[in-house]
């Protein structure tokens, strides 16, 4: 159990607040251009925007990262409405062709 406490230790993302620093800062600049642009009442959702991540980085540091995967994933997945909503990749590019026969050039 105590063997891999070293390697976790290293994997750890550094932490401002609680939070991993890269979604902090994405988080606060967010509410901050918000607060510039619409309204001062979006400056006040700062605290709590930073205790919600607070509380999912306290269950797992890396949520923020299996987040960001899940998102450019879900970005590049194509033809998911072709394949009942299951998420297709490949390897090959495939380019929209008539179908042979069909006369078109």
């Amino acid at each position: 159990m105590r063997k891999n406490v070293l390697f976790r230790g290293c994997t750890r993302p550094p932490m401002f607040l609680g939070v991993p620093y890269l979604p902090f800062a994405a988080a606060a600049g967010a509410c901050l251009l918000l607060t510039f642009y619409i309204d001062m009442f979006f400056l006040a959702l700062l605290p709590v925007v930073i205790m919600v991540m607070r509380q999912m980085a306290r269950r797992d540091e890396m949520i923020f990262r299996l987040l960001g995967l899940h998102w450019s994933f879900r970005l590049k997945a194509r033809d998911a409405r072709r394949h009942a909503g299951d998420w297709v990749f490949t390897a090959n590019a495939y380019r929209d062709r008539p179908a042979p026969g069909s006369g078109a050039p």
